[in-house]
């Protein structure tokens, strides 16, 4: 669970890095600054989960969980500032799904820790559907 949550949180890592490189969102000042502050806080994410963590030796194989009906989400290539942060909110929402399945297997202190990532994620979303409407 702790490998799939770092993988996700490296996918939103670049992402965030992507839009951040978009001219349309560096011309923008406020957007650029939620953008960067919501990137910190999945850097922050991802130095929670590595901390008292060792991978396994061997490769996880297991896919990750979706929610029942979810689908595979993919970003659009895109230049423009509101595709972009739409992208954003969707890939959040989706990463936040899938922390939340992962609760359900995890131990105590795991849990807990997926469980303040997935709010952290769905609040994202929130605040980047806001930002696009």
């Amino acid at each position: 669970m702790r490998d799939r949550a770092l993988a996700a949180e490296a996918d939103l890592l670049s992402r965030y890095d992507a839009a951040l490189a978009l001219p349309s969102v560096t011309a923008d000042h406020a957007l650029s600054a939620k953008l960067t502050a919501i990137r910190a806080e999945h850097a922050a994410h991802a130095a929670a989960i590595k901390q008292g963590y060792t991978p396994p030796s061997a490769p996880v194989s297991s896919p990750a969980p979706s929610s029942p009906g979810a689908t595979t989400w993919s970003p659009p290539a895109t230049t423009d500032t509101k595709t972009a942060v739409t992208a954003l909110a969707g890939a959040e929402q989706h990463a936040a799904s899938d922390r939340t399945a992962d609760i359900l297997a995890a131990d105590g202190t795991t849990a807990m820790l997926l469980a303040s990532i997935a709010a952290a994620e769905s609040g994202h979303a929130a605040l980047l559907l806001g930002a696009s409407a």
